[in-house]
Parts: C-alpha cells; structure tokens; sequence
C-alpha cells in the first residue's frame, strides 16, 4: 500500500488539474480538427471491429481499403490501446467519457514514469512528485492534443531510467536490454516523430558513454547491441508493417505533390518547420511560438537553473544540461548546422519533417534538472545564485508589465495575448517573493515548495487545456462528426453495398471510419501509391463501385438525387457505378504504371469487357452467356464471393490491391492480380466456385511474433533481476 501511495497522489492531481474532463460534461480535448476529422474516427473504427470479434488491420472504409497497422498513427498496434478499444460501447459508438479518461491516464503515466526516473536518480519524493506533474502537464506533454504522439512520449523517462542505470554500471545488459524494451514501445504507440528524436538522443548517449573515459570502451558493445535488438523486436509490430507501406504509399509533406518513401522530404520543409529563434523568447513569455510552443515558465526554469547551478559537479546534471541544449539547437533545424548534419548523415531524420516538435528533448531534461533544484535548496540558501534569482526574476516581471504597459508586443508574431503575459509577469513576480521570503527564513522549505508547485502548475495552465471550447461555443469540433446520423442510417438501408465520394467542404471528417460505411476518399496520414495514380479519374471510381456522393449539390450531370439530410447535405445516385464483384474475359498486361491512367480513360463499356493487369495476362477463355457473380460476405479482413462462370474467367473485386492478401478458389490457394492498376482479380474456372479473399500480411504476423518474443525476453529479464526493477535503486 505504501509503493502505490504517491502513483495514487500523481493520478489524483492530474486528475484534478484536467477538471474539464473529469468533473464536467462542457469539454473535450478532442477539440481540434484532427483530433474529430482523423482520430476519433480512427478510434471508433479499431473499437468496433474489436467489438465485431475481428482484428482491425484492414480499413476497407477509406479510399477502396488502406492497411491500418501499416500507417503507424492509427496506434493499432499499442497494447495499451487495445485495452481502450476493448471497453464497453454506447449504441455502437466509442464512449466520450472513456475518451476523457484515456486522455487523463496517458498523462498520469508519463507523470508516474519521470517519477521513478527521478526516484531512481536519487531525487526526494516531494522533488519527483513536482518532476512527474511538470513531465506530464507542462511543456510539449501538456500543449500537445495527438494522442498518438503523447503515447510514443510518456515511454521517455523509462528509456533514459534504464540507459543511465547502463552508464552507472548497474547490470549493464539487462538494464540496455530494457532501455530498448521502452524504446520500442515508443514505435509500437503511433507517430514516428518524437521515437525517432529519442532515438537520436539515445544515441546520442551511446556515443558518450563510449567515449566518456577519453578512448573507446569496448565492453560496451554487447550492452549496445542488446538496446538495438530489444528495440528492434519490441518495435517490430508496428516498424515492420510501416515498412511495408512506407515503400507502396506516399504522404504528404508540405509540397504540393505527395512524396514517396525513397524520396527525402526537402530540407526547405525542415527548415520551414522548425524552432525559429524568435520563439526562444516564448519558453518564459507565453505566446512567442512558432510550429511548437516552446513555453515552460519561469518557475521550471528558474529551478532548473538552480539545480544546474548547484549540481553541475555531478555527471548526470551535465548529461541533462547538454542533453537540453542539444534537443533545443535540433529543434532550432535551418537557424543552426546541428540538425542539417544530423539530416544530411542519417537518412531517417528526413522523415521526422517537423523538428520543432524536438522542444520535447528539452523539456524532458528541463523538468529533470529542476527535481534537482528543488532538492538543492540547503545549498541554494547559502549559495550568492538565491538573491540573484529573485533580482532577476523581480526585473523580468517589471519589464514584461512595462511592455504590456506601452503596448509594444504587437509587433511580434502580429500581436500577442496580454493577458497570458501578465500571468507570466505576476507568477514571476510570485516566485521571486516566495524565494526572498524563503531566503529570510520568512518561511520554511515546506511552504517554499508548496509554492514553487502551485506557480508552476499555474503557469501550465496557461496552454494545457485552456484552448478547449465549451460544447456550446459555435467552434466545438466534436458537433461535426455528430451531425450526420441520417445519412448513414439511409445508407445503410440501401441494398448491397455502398460506397461514397464526399464533399470535403460539407463533411470533413473521415465519415467511412466513424459510421462503418465504405468511402472512395478520406483524411489520411498516407495513400498507397495505386490508389493515387488512379483516383482521379472517373472511371477508376466506377470501376471501384462508388455509387453514390454526398455533397450539397450534384458533380455530375448524370447523377440522381436521392435523399436530403436534416442540414441539407444530399444523397445522389451514380447510376454507373460497377458492383462491388464482377467478371471478365478479355485482359491483356501493361509496361508499366505509367500507363495506367492513359488506360484507365477508356470507355466504361470497354473496362467493363476488358481488363488489364500489372503481371502478365493469363490465358481466360470468351464465353457465349454472361456469368453470374455475387458478393456473398465482405467484412474487415476477408470477402467471399460466390462465382457462377460460363467459361474460364477474371473474378474482379472492387477493393484496393495489396500486398498481404491471399485469394482461395475452392479451398484451394490461388494467385491475385493487380487488375486496372488498383483493383484486385481472380482467375475462376468455368462452373460454381466459391471465392475467398483473406488480408494475412506477412508483415503484421512475422511483426506479432518478433514483439511477442522482445516482451517476453524483458519481462524475463525484469524478473531475473527481481520483481522491484522499477523502483529506485538501493
């Protein structure tokens, strides 16, 4: 009872501070855009088909069907989210009170983590409490509302608890063997980003360690290569499929074409994304942000300042120190050389477009290093840095009220808020009167911390959660992806299947993940490189049964109106769109995929007779009667059809072609084609066959099974060297 007594104080204050979630039903920190056009439906998605007894790594709703565990963000292959897709569901929908919640205990486990990453370091209770809270609140952990980029964060302390163990001698493999246990969970979370800036820094700490000394330790190639394996397998879940998809699908960067894996997203969209200098200013001035908010407030920093200043003697202070400015200079992209050489050398870096978001680096090691201000307070008293702080902070408190008092902030960044300004000015103006009261013994080192904390969680206010709307301000984004209930009941009423093309302007959200119906479009992080090259045209959508557009008027003149919503958005009829299944008996192969879009421009009629493939053309027999071929079950992962056919002939499926799925006829395994350049076909013989067509990618199960055998080799190791690894270190 007693080891769960400050977890349980941690998730008490993280819960009270997110108040809005857990104590109200007015908010929700799904009130951006991606957070209700993207994520959500995401979420829903993997949940209801977890519901449905099925496994989500399919998503035949967006764009003809895209892998899901292969585009890394939807987080589908995090156990931690398996366990939120597994909750109960209301009416067949996700809960938003669950959400709420959800939101809270990725917080209250990045808190818990730098808790024993502080516990660890030999940091006082009250010292890691106060880190824990700043890790989970404050900072990019507290601004940023993807909560595929939170999971992959809150894993950091853990990483860097186990390298440090590594660097203290303290069972030097196993401790690696966890560090990239840790690692790899980051990779399994969702979004690359931040992994990858953590990848650096841990390497980053590799090569220090090996060179600490002033020449190569080699000892410490076996602990090394221990990181990267667990790394590797724990990972391999997510980073193999990602793989795979990475090399078939583009995504978009910032450039006005998508880009392809092999392609190096260009260093102007690095340098347009990063940390620019002027936004140094905003890690105590709130507001002077640009692509990340760097803001901390002067509470954190001025005690990070002290615990560097009293602590420098020690190794682990300096580590953090220089671990700090590094992730500031990198996130800092085209205004230094750092992270262009680092781009320029690794060929991964390229692919974390956004370096700002590397302020994560520095906020990690900021908040670490005022645990150690905190506790320094017996030397801080004695020390000449005491009265220098709160001068300091005394003056930067008058300067910012004396901008805002002549106005002069309007010129940066075109106008800043006031008010958060003068909240920075009056928590300064608290912390110096706290540090000279304390300095005086006015008050003891108890009401000098209580203080210290209660400054620093104000000045987290500021940002975390305080751009949320009320649920009845016109902006709450959550009422978009509320409002269309009658589409999708009078869709789901319409015989066979249906799939749409939709309005973006009216619906933004990806409606085919939300409602569970098929559409030939959607708000992606990715596109696989087929589909692109053959959406555009029309023919391609009939082709992939697209039958019917949502949209406030009709795009084409041969289209049927056939329902109207409650808020005017209409239903119109494709009158020439293909069933979902049908068959032919002529197809010859294509050169390339080059040609695909200059064949995909024929006649409807002629497609309909005539099909090509990207392998070469199997011999198929002309029949004098048509076939009969029917969809009999389509669900997440697998179709079966039903084929009555007059002579040998190309089963054709109006479904997106890709690696990983595997066709039957009979039972018996037969080859898939890539038919029109995007679709997938199906040699059948004359007579009454049974097709089935299975989504089994080699990727998913070989990466299942490298993640199975890199948890089970850490949690062997973790209980080999006892069951309280986690705690500090006696």
């Amino acid at each position: 009872m007693r080891a769960a007594r400050f977890p349980a104080i941690l998730f008490l204050i993280i819960a009270a501070f997110y108040w809005k979630l857990t104590l109200t039903r007015q908010y929700t920190w799904l009130d951006n855009p991606d957070g209700v056009y993207q994520v959500l439906p995401w979420l829903q998605f993997q949940a209801a088909t977890l519901h449905h007894g099925q496994l989500p790594l399919w998503d035949p709703h967006e764009w003809g069907g895209q892998p899901l565990v292969g585009q890394v963000q939807p987080g589908a292959a995090y156990p931690v989210n398996w366990l939120l897709f597994s909750l109960p569901l209301r009416r067949g929908f996700i809960r938003l009170g669950i959400l709420q919640w959800y939101f809270v205990v990725i917080h209250f486990m990045a808190a818990w983590f730098c808790y024993l990453l502080c516990r660890d370091l030999g940091r006082s209770r009250a010292a890691s409490l106060l880190a824990g809270v700043a890790f989970a609140l404050a900072g990019w952990m507290g601004t940023i509302e993807w909560p595929q980029m939170l999971n992959s964060a809150l894993w950091t302390p853990l990483i860097f608890l186990f390298l440090l163990r590594v660097m203290r001698a303290w069972r030097t493999v196993a401790s690696a063997a966890l560090a990239g246990t840790f690692l790899g969970m980051a990779f399994l979370a969702g979004h690359h980003q931040i992994p990858i800036f953590v990848s650096l820094a841990a390497a980053g700490s590799w090569i220090y360690l090996f060179f600490r000394n002033g020449r190569p330790d080699w000892s410490l190639w076996r602990p090394a290569l221990v990181f990267a394996l667990f790394c590797f397998l724990v990972g391999a879940l997510q980073s193999l499929p990602a793989w795979e998809a990475g090399r078939l699908s583009v995504r978009w960067v910032g450039l006005p074409e998508p880009v392809t894996w092999n392609q190096p997203v260009p260093y102007d969209i690095h340098t347009g994304f990063g940390l620019f200098p002027l936004s140094l200013l905003g890690i105590v001035v709130p507001g002077i942000s640009r692509n990340a908010n760097p803001f901390l407030g002067m509470g954190l920093v001025s005690m990070a300042f002290l615990g560097v200043a009293t602590a420098w003697k020690l190794k682990v202070v300096r580590f953090f120190a220089i671990l700090a400015l590094g992730g500031l200079l990198f996130s800092l992209a085209g205004y230094g050389f750092f992270h262009g050489l680092l781009y320029a050398l690794l060929p991964i870096v390229d692919k974390a477009r956004n370096p700002s978001m590397a302020i994560f680096i520095f906020h990690f090691a900021i908040v670490l290093l005022s645990a150690y201000g905190i506790d320094n307070y017996k030397s801080i008293k004695t020390s000449t840095w005491l009265p220098r702080l709160w001068r300091f902070l005394l003056i930067f408190a008058a300067l910012l009220y004396f901008l805002l008092l002549f106005r002069t902030l309007g010129s940066i960044q075109g106008g800043l808020d006031p008010d958060p300004i003068a909240m920075a000015a009056f928590t300064a103006l608290l912390l110096a009167v706290t540090l000279y009261t304390w300095a005086w013994g006015h008050i003891g080192s108890r009401g000098a911390y209580a203080a210290v904390f209660c400054i620093i969680l104000t000045e987290t206010a500021l940002f975390s959660g305080a751009g949320w709307h009320n649920r009845d301000n016109p902006h709450f984004y959550l009422k978009e992806i509320l409002q269309d209930p009658d589409i999708a009941s009078f869709i789901s009423r319409q015989p066979g299947l249906a799939r749409l093309e939709i309005d973006s302007a009216q619906i933004p959200y990806n409606f085919g993940d939300w409602y569970g119906v098929d559409v030939f479009g959607g708000y992606l992080a990715s596109l696989t490189t087929n589909v692109l090259r053959a959406q555009g045209t029309y023919q391609a959508r009939m082709l992939a049964g697209v039958n019917y557009y949502l949209g406030s008027k009709s795009i084409r003149p041969n289209q049927v109106e056939v329902y109207a919503s409650s808020r005017g958005v209409k239903v119109y009829s494709n009158p020439e769109a293909f069933p979902r299944v049908w068959s032919v008996h002529r197809v010859d192969s294509i050169g390339s995929g080059q040609e695909i879009p200059a064949r995909l421009e024929r006649p409807l009629a002629d497609l309909r007779d005539h099909a090509f493939v990207s392998a070469p053309a199997p011999a198929l027999d002309v029949c004098p009667a048509p076939d009969r071929v029917d969809l009999l079950r389509r669900d997440v992962n697998s179709l079966a059809i039903a084929a009555d056919m007059q002579c040998k002939g190309l089963v054709v499926v109006g479904e997106t072609y890709y690696p990983g799925w595997r066709a039957t006829v009979d039972g018996q395994a037969a080859p898939l084609f890539e038919t029109y350049g995007f679709l997938r076909g199906v040699v059948v013989g004359g007579g009454r066959h049974r097709v089935e067509m299975h989504y089994r990618p080699g990727s998913v199960y070989w990466g299942a099974a490298l993640t199975a055998i890199g948890l089970l080799g850490a949690a062997l190791i973790g209980l080999s060297n006892g069951r309280n690894i986690l705690r500090p270190e006696s």
